[in-house]
């Protein structure tokens, strides 16, 4: 692999820049606000929360509480930051191996003097939604257990969302969208609590994403294959963690944030992507309908592209409803902000969707609920795809 870095990749083929880099206005902002703060993070070694932790360490803060269910991901975000971090700030980063689902979040924020609550921790891919028992887990994660049931001593609180939210195809979008309007809840019973979340393109070459995969595939010389006709924006790790501080700053209080899509300008197909990825490998891409293990690879690399018809899959995405008001920021071109949704029965038609034991029930429920959800048709599953 060219540097066997994702870096190289992100810089090359995505931006070679933060396109949302944090003004120095924002920066004295966002430390004015931790300077006495007690911080939780959950989801924080994944693919943005571990960014996100890392810079946070820019700034200086009361305590900091590092959790996740992947331990390993875990230790090694506490190595890395042993190695780049001054003594006396160890001393205030604590580290937590735990499930959100299983975790007594009023406990923790109660018994730490919680200040500041950030949830990164999400059920991302559209394959855990093909079986009843990984679909109830997603919803659990995504959707029920992020939120404390009072406020203690929260000041702000941030949650992650996803584009998927926009238009659903999938349940996994539906879960996001569950969330939003829980949030939404939280707020309307905590006025004084800052609320806020935010939804971005796909983090290029993040843990468990489609041009991760390629770059793994190629660094080991196998064949591997990509959707034919699927475009996505992408930005990158450094970007997503721009966009979460961003959502922090007092004037997005009650918002979502998002990119602008003026400023964000286009999406790109994959297999474009993944062409300029063998390139820089000095391969030739042969995009093929159907391969089998007897295909050499050589300087043409070959390529299996799939038809974008499966579970939940969009062609393409988008960070607004056409019913959401959308505001531009009138000092930050690089993005946009909508008002957190209405919750009407949200916690009513959760628990409901918990209860239900068929995928298709739970289905045809949220399609009466949800009007802008719209399941595909003549799908196969992901799992049996790529």
């Amino acid at each position: 692999m060219i540097k066997n870095t994702y870096k190289f990749y992100e810089d090359t083929i995505i931006s070679n820049s933060d396109r949302f880099n944090l003004s120095l206005l924002e920066k004295s902002e966002i430390q004015k606000d931790l300077i006495n703060a007690n911080i939780l993070i959950l989801g924080a070694s994944g693919s943005i929360g571990s960014i996100f932790s890392k810079r946070l360490l820019e700034f200086k803060f009361k305590n900091l509480y590092l959790a996740d269910k992947n331990e390993n991901e875990l230790t090694e975000l506490n190595r890395e930051i042993i190695l780049t971090t001054t003594k006396n700030k160890l001393k205030k980063i604590n580290y937590i191996c735990t499930d959100l689902t299983i975790l007594n979040l009023d406990n923790i924020i109660k018994n730490k003097k919680i200040t500041h609550y950030l949830n990164f921790s999400a059920i991302k891919h559209v394959r855990s939604e093909e079986e009843l028992i990984s679909l109830k887990y997603m919803f659990a994660t995504n959707s029920k257990y992020f939120l404390p049931n009072k406020k203690h001593k929260l000041k702000k609180v941030f949650s992650i969302s996803t584009d998927k939210t926009v238009n659903p195809s999938s349940l996994l979008g539906i879960s996001k969208t569950i969330m939003e309007k829980k949030l939404t809840k939280f707020k309307k019973k905590n006025k004084n609590v800052f609320v806020s979340s935010v939804r971005f393109a796909n983090v290029s070459f993040s843990n468990g994403s489609i041009l991760k995969y390629v770059a793994d595939r190629i660094n080991n010389k196998q064949i591997f294959g990509v959707p034919k006709t699927i475009r996505r924006y992408f930005i990158t790790h450094q970007e997503a963690s721009s966009l979460c501080f961003k959502s922090l700053l007092k004037k997005n209080d009650s918002k979502i944030l998002t990119p602008n899509d003026n400023y964000l300008k286009k999406d790109f197909l994959i297999k474009d992507l993944v062409k300029k990825i063998l390139i820089l490998n000095k391969y030739k891409p042969k995009f093929l309908s159907k391969v089998n293990q007897k295909i050499k690879i050589n300087k043409n690399y070959p390529v299996l592209l799939t038809k974008p018809n499966t579970h939940g899959q969009k062609y393409f995405e988008k960070f607004h409803e056409k019913s959401e008001k959308v505001y531009d920021d009138k000092d930050d071109a690089t993005v946009s902000v909508v008002n957190l949704p209405e919750e009407k029965n949200i916690d009513q038609i959760l628990n409901y969707i918990l209860r239900l034991e068929s995928i298709n029930k739970i289905k045809i429920f949220l399609m009466k609920k949800f009007k802008s959800y719209k399941p595909p048709s003549n799908i196969v599953k992901v799992s049996q795809n790529l």
